[in-house]
């Protein structure tokens, strides 16, 4: 009678183990997160469905094999010395020893952005890894998208104010450290609201387009285009001296002025610029390039339009 309730008992653990471990294997399998096991030579050991939705593998092509068959070529001679000290290492068991952003490789080879936590625990005398891996492809492109919105101009697809003020103060802090002068164009389009109201606000905004086209073709890829607001523009030229500034200028207004855009009834519509042109100077804070460019700019328009003035 006792051995049977003995029986009993351990019939009754071993299905709640049983349940335990279905009810844990369930969990990670629906976790939305990769989650992969190794052993201490780190060979994968267990690897549940988001990770394979993740990387492209199913778990037989990689149980038994090295997890650094996940890991871009660069980082694999390294990883042993960092799992030794992990492992060597005064953290507790199942606590995570770090968060960190890498790059890792999917089947197909493509490489992508994820975050890793680590943790190690010992099971009968042996040290297990457990890793949980989140692709953090979405985010960051999301993160990314978000930035151009904050960043650049809707219409014409160019940096805004606030992104080039930011970039002028970058510019101005090496040219504080190592003395690199730098100009500033003021552009602004002559006459534009007359052709917003001549021919309307959809041929003011191809215009507007066009015109920054045309800029952005003169100009380095160092060179910095930027809509300062409406039909003003601003260009932040690195590593450039008054008179290369000056012929660079010219060389848009020029281009400009050859410039045609259709109205709505096939007419062709021209459209110039004027340039102010200012070099920051030994004693000029950042914000007063932009205040002698806006300067040159006024004399440009006064003395006629479609001019270049410094």
């Amino acid at each position: 009678m006792i051995i049977g309730i003995h029986m009993s008992d351990k019939h009754k653990l071993q299905q709640e183990m049983s349940n335990a471990n279905s009810r844990y294997s369930s969990l990670i399998d629906a976790a939305f997160d990769a989650i992969i096991t190794m052993d201490g030579k780190q060979n994968i050991q267990f690897f549940n469905h988001a990770a394979e939705n993740t990387f492209g593998y199913s778990a037989d092509e990689v149980i038994g094999k090295s997890i650094t068959k996940l890991m871009q070529k660069k980082f694999r001679p390294n990883h042993s010395d960092y799992i030794k000290q992990f492992t060597d290492s005064d953290i507790q068991s199942r606590d995570m020893s770090s968060r960190v952003m890498i790059m890792a490789v999917k089947k197909d080879n493509t490489e992508f952005p994820v975050e890793i936590t680590i943790s190690k625990i010992s099971v009968n005398g042996k040290i297990e890894f457990t890793t949980i891996i989140r692709d953090l492809s979405n985010r960051i492109a999301f993160i990314e998208k978000l930035q151009h919105q904050v960043n650049t101009d809707n219409l014409t697809g160019l940096y805004n104010r606030n992104y080039f003020n930011s970039k002028l103060k970058d510019i101005y802090h090496q040219y504080k450290r190592f003395g690199h002068s730098f100009c500033v164009l003021m552009l602004d389009l002559d006459r534009f609201k007359m052709v917003n109201d001549s021919y309307g606000h959809l041929i003011g905004d191809k215009v507007l387009q066009e015109f920054s086209k045309k800029v952005q073709q003169v100009l380095r890829e160092v060179d910095l285009l930027a809509r300062f607001g409406g039909e003003e523009f601003i260009v932040l030229l690195p590593n450039t001296k008054l008179e290369a500034a000056k012929d660079v200028a010219d060389r848009i207004r020029k281009r400009v002025s050859k410039q045609r855009v259709l109205s709505q009834n096939h007419e062709p519509v021209t459209f110039t610029v004027s340039i102010g042109v200012a070099e920051i100077g030994t004693d000029d804070e950042k914000e007063s390039i932009i205040k002698l460019a806006d300067e040159a700019l006024y004399r440009a328009k006064n003395n006629g339009r479609n001019r270049v003035s410094d």
